[in-house]
């Protein structure tokens, strides 16, 4: 009677001993798994900006008063509409003068080539008389170029960003005018990471998702920066929008949302 008590004393401890065995027999323990950053959750972080493909500042070529200031900030123009026009009073009273300086020295230039014929005239009076007309052809010159800068006209068509000056202000030479900008064709900036250079090419197809419009829209590399930043590690990336949206403008801002990724060479 007490060895079987004792033989069931013995098998109750026993039992969940030889159970844990069992369990860890047939799980075998997993290996913690790190997960690294997914090419999505980095792409999430690269901010783009839109920039126009055209936009410059136009400046005075001469120092001048400003008479006319047809637009706006803010208006659209046509490629070739004037701009700015600055008076030229003076410089076309120096267009005159130097027209009739031109007019008397081609006549003595004339006289003398004639009197050289006959031989009545030296050589050396001939060659001064040509040396200053040929002068005065070229102050002719520069002055009429100094009347084409007092009618500044638009280099291509788009809109007046910024206007600076007013109507009878005075301004003087190299003096910034006016900034225009085509928003028509838009370009994006962004700094990516450099290691990206080894899965990314050009004309590789992106998606942007622009913050003002809470939007997504198609766009495609364009060019890589020449050099590597060594600090930041970043390069300079400028791609394009790829077709019209009338709700996007330069300044506006986003994030890569998608995309990056090399497309297949085409087939010739």
């Amino acid at each position: 009677m007490r060895c079987g008590l004792w033989l069931w004393t013995f098998l109750l401890l026993a039992l969940p001993c030889l159970v844990w065995a069992a369990d860890s027999t047939d799980k075998p323990t997993e290996e913690p798994v790190t997960s690294s950053p997914s090419p999505a959750s980095e792409e999430a972080d690269v901010r783009v900006e839109l920039i126009a493909r055209q936009f410059t500042t136009l400046s005075a070529e001469i120092a001048a008063r400003i008479v006319k200031l047809p637009f706006r900030e803010g208006d659209w123009f046509a490629k070739g509409d004037l701009l700015v026009e600055l008076y030229c009073g003076i410089q076309l009273a120096k267009l005159n003068r130097a027209k009739a300086v031109l007019s008397a020295e081609s006549a003595k230039a004339k006289v003398l080539g004639r009197l050289d014929q006959l031989n009545v005239t030296s050589k050396m009076e001939i060659v001064t008389a040509k040396a200053e007309e040929e002068k005065a052809q070229a102050e002719m010159v520069i002055i009429q170029t100094e009347i084409e800068g007092c009618r500044i006209s638009a280099p291509f068509a788009g809109q007046l960003v910024t206007l600076p000056v007013r109507e009878h202000q005075y301004v003087k030479s190299g003096e910034a005018l006016v900034e225009i900008l085509d928003p028509r064709v838009l370009e994006l900036a962004f700094n990516m990471p450099s290691r990206w250079l080894q899965r990314l090419h050009k004309q590789d197809r992106l998606l942007v998702r622009i913050d003002e419009t809470g939007k997504s829209y198609p766009a495609r590399i364009l060019t890589f920066g020449a050099r590597i930043d060594a600090i930041s590690q970043h390069v300079k990336v400028t791609g394009e929008i790829i077709g019209q949206f009338p709700e996007l403008s330069p300044g506006m801002s986003g994030r890569i949302l998608s995309g990056m990724r090399q497309q297949p060479a085409a087939k010739p």
